[in-house]
């Protein structure tokens, strides 16, 4: 029935990404792991104030520490790390492109996300649905 599923990674939550590692396992699918981050977008003001190598280094600086935490994440896990992607861009759209990119059959969020509120809106599950299964851990 699934033989894809994309975890919409809540940083902070071990055991939902345990969670999803489960799920996955139990339906023989093949678990992708995206995180949406706007780092680029937060971060493209400091070229006017500190200078563009500045801005350069605060950038890299803030993707290097995203890195290290998800790396510390998924350490332990059967989780392959090749499976896991950081995406740019609003959360609910980088989500959905990635899903589509990945041609994922499910898509899968925590309602701990910080960001659930949003991406559980009937505008944005009525796209997402068009395209891929939602399920949401709670």
């Amino acid at each position: 029935m699934y033989k894809k599923v994309l975890y919409a990674l809540d940083i902070d939550s071990k055991p939902y990404l345990l969670k999803a590692i489960a799920l996955a396992e139990q339906l023989n699918a093949e678990l992708f792991v995206g995180y949406a981050t706007n780092i680029d977008d937060q971060l493209f003001s400091d070229d006017a104030y500190f200078g563009h190598q500045l801005g350069d280094d605060l950038v890299n600086t803030e993707k290097d520490e995203l890195e290290n935490k998800i790396k510390d994440l998924i350490t332990g896990t059967s989780l392959n790390k090749d499976h896991v992607y950081i995406v740019s861009g609003p959360v609910g759209m980088a989500i959905e492109r990635l899903a589509t990119h990945l041609s994922v059959d499910l898509v899968v969020m925590a309602n701990s996300h910080h960001y659930f509120s949003f991406l559980s809106k009937n505008g944005f599950l009525i796209k997402l649905a068009t395209r891929h299964d939602f399920l949401s851990f709670s």
